[in-house]
């Protein structure tokens, strides 16, 4: 009987372990109230497990669950820090940070957000209500010199209680009724998001995947040639299956707007769609009721965030992106014409016909093309090359040779087959302007274009707080400092020091944290800025 028992107790123990250490993310931002178009910076970390891929996606969710933005960030060993602009279109209510990496089955404790829109109310048609819940008890203390300060004057401030926490941050700032009704919303908000393993993003790139459709029906066996935009090019094909799937795989980019499919059959009929592996299930959170009360503390926040946009665009640093991710995928072109250098002429048939030597113009009738000439036989290719400009395939090629040059800073040449996968494109020659975007050309009716973003690196995202402010400029930050990776010495005690900003109010000082355990630690202190 006993042998039993403790076979029975052995598994009861070994369940319990397997499920503490299944592999977990969780987050939070700087913040827990934004107005549309805020910055809002995020710090996360995978529990555990190791990283499988080299990025994860962040995604800010609405309460039906469905994604409003995404960012896909660099590790940074198993933690990330990442940066999402608030959408400008959101209505008011409370979102949801969220975060899925490949390779990996994870849960991730969702980080609920208010959004304020000033414009945009909040939908009366929410019925959900709030749970109770006691807020967990924490070791750490937040001690300052004084509990009242004036606008700008020096705060000092010490931590205990740090011994057992191996990742924390300190973050001030700015509070009011709407930091109030958030804390009263989600006090028993403890919400967990199940994501699969998910392998649609691979190691040595960027997988896009798409469906191609034509009256609402698959489209099986059509190429689709694809260009992903960015500071540099990237182009591939790829055929749909018997789904009318796509897959598309892509070199990682830092710095990435946005990727266009063309149907190389030319139908305009074919409508692409975007596959999306986000769950979309309800998320159960209160609804958000804000009134009359409440405008002093949005038009206070409105016209801090204006002052400090105005006055210091870069207080927040934005992400910096590797500078070699500037080569277009060809590499050196066969020649490069800068037109600067040369007679301008009114119209880009003359620019071709006058400067660019190696591509001519053949008309018949009201039909025109581009031909390239093949360098290593001395003879124009009959069929037109691979026209891009600014990156992205251009089909409209009377358009182009009636548009300004005047906008066209410089044009690549390639001057002999080039192979893409199973195609092959009689040479290439690309347009570029000055400010690249495509200047007064748009993209053919048939293209789909699609916004995409590069991968941020983790390291480079921390907000420039530690800038020098003693000037006479105003400073109304709603964030009046942050601090990641805190450290303590042996006696688990940090010190540091930082400047208040010209807003006066209520300020919180906020402790979040994770102990050797994995448990998340929590501990605020409030202090009073006045004249």
């Amino acid at each position: 009987m006993i042998r039993p028992l403790i076979i029975l107790f052995t598994l009861f123990n070994a369940a319990l372990f397997s499920s503490a250490q299944d592999p977990s993310i969780k987050l939070w931002s700087d913040q827990q109230v934004f107005l549309t178009g805020e910055d809002m910076w995020i710090e996360g970390i995978l529990q555990n497990a190791k990283p499988a891929s080299r990025s994860l996606i962040l995604q800010l969710l609405d309460r039906n669950g469905n994604r409003k933005t995404d960012v896909e960030v660099q590790y940074n060993g198993n933690k990330f820090r990442a940066l999402i602009t608030v959408p400008s279109n959101l209505p008011s209510d409370y979102y949801f940070l969220d975060a899925f990496t490949s390779g990996l089955s994870v849960k991730t404790a969702l980080f609920p957000v208010m959004i304020i829109h000033p414009k945009i109310p909040p939908s009366i048609g929410c019925a959900f209500t709030s749970k109770s819940s006691e807020k967990p008890v924490s070791e750490i203390n937040i001690y300052t010199d004084k509990d009242i300060y004036s606008p700008r004057s020096e705060v000092k401030l010490s931590l205990t209680g740090l011994t057992e926490i191996q990742h924390g941050n300190i973050t001030v700032v700015k509070t009011d009724e709407l930091n109030v009704i958030y804390e009263q919303a989600i006090k028993g908000f403890n919400e967990m998001r199940e994501h699969a393993e998910w392998k649609e993003q691979e190691n040595e790139g960027k997988l896009f995947t798409f469906y191609a459709k034509k009256d609402g029906k698959p489209v099986s066996n059509l190429s689709v040639l694809a260009a992903w935009k960015s500071r540099s090019s990237h182009i591939a094909i790829g055929n749909t299956d018997e789904k009318g799937v796509l897959k598309l795989l892509f070199p990682f980019k830092f710095e990435a707007t946005e990727i266009v499919l063309h149907a190389m059959s030319n139908e305009k009929s074919i409508i692409f769609e975007a596959y999306s592996p986000f769950n979309t299930n309800p998320i159960e959170c209160p609804c958000l009721k804000i009134d009359e009360t409440t405008r002093s503390a949005i038009e206070s926040r409105l016209l801090n965030l204006n002052v400090t946009k105005q006055f210091y665009s870069d207080l927040h640093r934005k992400p910096e992106y590797k500078t070699t991710d500037t080569a277009d995928f060809y590499g050196k072109p066969d020649i490069r014409y800068y037109l600067d250098d040369y007679v301008r002429f009114p119209n880009m048939e003359e620019v071709i016909a006058e400067i660019i030597s190696e591509v001519r113009v053949k008309k018949e009738k009201d039909h025109a093309i581009l031909q390239v000439l093949n360098i290593p036989f001395k003879y124009f290719f009959t069929n037109e090359p691979l026209i891009m400009v600014d990156g992205i395939p251009y089909f409209n090629t009377k358009e182009l040779l009636e548009s300004d040059p005047l906008l066209i800073k410089s044009i690549d040449v390639i001057n002999r087959k080039y192979i893409v996968g199973t195609h092959e494109f009689e040479g290439i020659v690309h347009f570029k302007t000055y400010r690249n975007d495509m200047g007064s050309l748009k993209k053919i009716d048939s293209d789909k274009s699609f916004p995409t973003r590069g991968l941020q690196i983790s390291k480079s995202l921390e907000p420039a707080f530690q800038g020098n402010f003693n000037t006479t400029i105003p400073d109304f930050r709603n964030i009046v400092f942050k601090k990641n990776d805190i450290q303590s010495d042996f006696r688990g005690t940090a010190v540091m020091s930082f400047k208040l900003s010209d807003a006066i109010g209520d300020c919180n000082i906020i402790f979040r944290g994770l102990d050797k355990a994995g448990n998340t630690q929590l501990a605020s202190k409030s202090i009073k800025i006045k004249y």
